[in-house]
């Protein structure tokens, strides 16, 4: 057996574990309420009133929503806002997100900086 014919298969396995691995699907996302729980499944009831069974992984992250009002929010607070450009320039925002100060740098958005409070 020459040698390409043994390197060869054990290149394709590796091509093929690699393929395998860069195949996994991206996190999915569910905004909804939690109506039941059973071990590591979740029936959760979707925005849309969609009811799903998911299946929660062994590292699976949950986490929840509490309301605040303005005052709570201090200055260097970690913050996600969802906001749309009005047509006077400004932005409205639709919601505001505190999250917990462990939570900086997980990439759960983007930093973006604005200047002025004009909509670009």
């Amino acid at each position: 057996m020459s040698r390409a014919s043994r390197v060869f298969p054990a290149f394709l396995a590796i091509v093929a574990a690699t393929a395998a691995l860069a195949q996994q699907p991206p996190p999915v996302r569910v905004r909804g309420t939690i109506e039941q729980s059973d071990g590591s499944t979740l029936v959760v009831k979707t925005r849309a009133g969609e009811t799903l069974a998911i299946k929660l992984a062994d590292n699976a992250r949950v986490s929840g929503l509490i309301p605040i009002s303005l005052s709570d929010i201090k200055p260097g607070s970690y913050v996600g806002s969802a906001a749309v450009p009005r047509g006077d320039g400004t932005w409205r925002a639709l919601e505001v997100h505190v999250f917990p100060e462990a939570q900086r740098g997980l990439g759960e958005g983007h930093r973006l900086s604005i200047s002025s409070r004009k909509a670009p």
